[in-house]
């Protein structure tokens, strides 16, 4: 009986010590993934310009045509995104979270407003976007943070760590032991219809943007299987984008 009392007490001696050792491995893993993405210009940014290509996967892995897109961005909660290869045919999706409105143009269609579903799905992407985490999630006191060690498998060089927010939602972080960047992020959720969903995003092809490090290329699953793909041909941050752009868009004449 005294052995096991010992025991205990070592456990619960040296838990505190563990935790602290975790939580500075959480903070410098961050702080580290942030200088390498270019410290105090990475933070500072406050709106993001890309224009790219998509593709996108079905079920049997075959990909589509490059669909040209255009992403604006404006932090913390406004977005206008432009998909579609045709000036009159594009489809154009705005969001200003501020205000909780969301519009939808699709193509000749016309403009709509943002059902509950879509804009629930647009919150959903940005809680789990690598900007949202790295500038704001991660620092907010009211989100926990969990050190769980070193990836397994292919994940090996990786180190992880899990975000839970007052929701219980959880979003896990993969950090490169050697690079410091971000590797990937993933997260799960329950769709409209009730089916839960394993969404994974990883990132690669890192280059020096305006002395910001940036991933031009990205790779998106659901379920293990990739769902899309992006590679980033030009990108500008800091562009004074102002919040009208961010209104009621009017389909092209």
């Amino acid at each position: 009986m005294k052995r096991q009392f010992l025991i205990l007490w070592i456990i619960l001696a040296l838990a505190p010590v563990s935790i602290s050792q975790d939580e500075t491995k959480i903070q410098q893993l961050f702080q580290d993934a942030i200088q390498a993405m270019g410290g105090d210009a990475y933070l500072n940014v406050t709106d993001i310009v890309s224009e790219g290509h998509m593709f996108a996967f079905n079920a049997e892995g075959a990909s589509s045509i490059p669909v040209k897109y255009n992403d604006y961005t404006k932090f913390p909660d406004k977005s206008r995104f432009e998909f579609g290869n045709g000036k009159k045919d594009r489809d154009i999706t705005v969001f200003n979270l501020g205000k909780n409105e969301g519009w939808i143009l699709e193509g000749q269609k016309g403009t709509r407003d943002a059902t509950a579903e879509e804009m629930r799905e647009f919150k959903n992407a940005v809680r789990h976007s690598l900007d949202m985490i790295f500038r704001f999630r991660y620092k907010d006191p009211e989100n926990k943070l969990f050190y769980l060690g070193p990836g397994e498998g292919k994940d090996a060089t990786l180190e992880v760590v899990k975000l839970v927010d007052p929701e219980n939602d959880e979003v896990t972080i993969y950090f490169d032991r050697i690079s410091k960047l971000p590797a990937k992020l993933e997260y799960r959720e329950t769709n409209d219809r009730g089916v839960r969903l394993r969404h994974v995003e990883e990132f690669s092809r890192w280059h020096m943007k305006q002395g910001i490090l940036t991933s031009l290329r990205s790779d998106r699953y659901v379920n293990g299987r990739k769902s899309t793909q992006q590679f980033v041909l030009k990108i500008t941050y800091n562009n004074n984008l102002p919040d009208s752009f961010f209104s009621k868009p009017v389909p092209p004449k």
